[in-house]
């Protein structure tokens, strides 16, 4: 696991989705080198796959952005960082690299949408394809979960 940066961007009171902590030691299925260090979570979606994992019998640990996978950003022309949001393992050691995400960001945007879904479309597109490279070489898989899978 990667001791990075995003672990220390704390969440917004008043920003546009539902941010905010939970302490580890609430948790029976959490794991971290850094078990003193909160959990972050960035939106309701992400509260809610929290629960979904600690209350889903099939789900033997997860962690929360554990790893950092480069990428190439080709709306900066430059490579980057980025921090898949949890990992799932199942009692048989399968690994998943999940990425939350809202669904109108996982499909191709057309021109009435606005230029930040555009942009963010472009930037989670490379993001996920290192994902799925990252997940191959390391035995792993890669979703991208959004509202749906609550449903």
């Amino acid at each position: 696991m990667a001791d990075n940066y995003i672990k220390h961007l704390k969440p917004r009171k008043n920003g546009r989705y539902h941010q905010g902590v939970i302490d580890p030691k609430h948790t029976k299925k959490y794991y971290s080198e850094k078990m003193n260090e909160p959990i972050i979570y960035r939106s309701g979606l992400e509260l809610q796959f929290i629960q979904y994992c600690e209350n889903n019998p099939k789900v033997a640990k997860w962690a929360s952005e554990p790893i950092e996978i480069k990428y190439f950003n080709r709306l900066k022309n430059k490579e980057a960082r980025y921090y898949p949001d949890y990992i799932i393992e199942d009692a048989s050691g399968t690994r998943v690299i999940v990425e939350i995400k809202p669904g109108n960001q996982c499909k191709k945007p057309d021109a009435t949408d606005s230029m930040w879904l555009k942009e963010a479309y472009v930037v989670n597109m490379d993001k996920w394809s290192a994902a799925k490279h990252f997940a191959e070489e390391h035995n792993m898989k890669f979703i991208v979960v959004t509202e749906k899978f609550f449903e």
